[in-house]
């Protein structure tokens, strides 16, 4: 049973350095769907990884790490409207994800794509936000800064 394991395991590895995974993100993303049905910050915290890295449509570079991921995620749950928020579409591939979702931020209708990449330990390694249009931008904006300054 224990070479089995350290098989399994070696060919684990092998496909890893291909870009192969024997997870796929498509097995993963049920994760963040429970975070976004929950919005527990304990249950957000268990599936970003500790090198993670966060890139906002309203900051001009990523953040990286955990705690600022975990904060910037808290306040973008906290700045749209989530009794309306939806996801209309979901795409996956290998190990990343890309979801389309809508929502509406006071009278402001917000489209945009969340991308999210997956690590082999099968947490968020990358967390990318894509906002359309300009108005929506400015609106999460305002929301976002009212949402970080509550937290701090």
């Amino acid at each position: 049973m224990r070479i089995r394991y350290y098989y399994i395991l070696n060919i684990s590895r092998v496909l890893q350095k291909k870009g192969i995974y024997m997870i796929q993100a498509s097995e993963l993303i049920h994760k963040w769907h429970n975070v976004v049905k929950s919005y527990e910050v304990k249950d957000l915290d268990e599936i970003i990884a500790e090198d993670a890295s966060f890139s906002s449509p309203v900051v001009f570079k990523p953040m990286h790490g955990k705690e600022v991921t975990l904060m910037y995620l808290y306040a973008a749950g906290q700045s749209f409207n989530m009794n309306k928020f939806k996801y209309t579409k979901e795409v996956h591939d290998g190990m990343n994800s890309v979801l389309e979702f809508e929502t509406f931020i006071d009278d402001i209708s917000v489209n945009g794509v969340d991308i999210i990449e997956w690590n082999e330990d099968g947490k968020i390694q990358n967390f990318k936000v894509m906002i359309r249009p300009i108005k929506a931008v400015q609106k999460v904006q305002e929301k976002m800064v009212e949402a970080l300054d509550s937290l701090n």
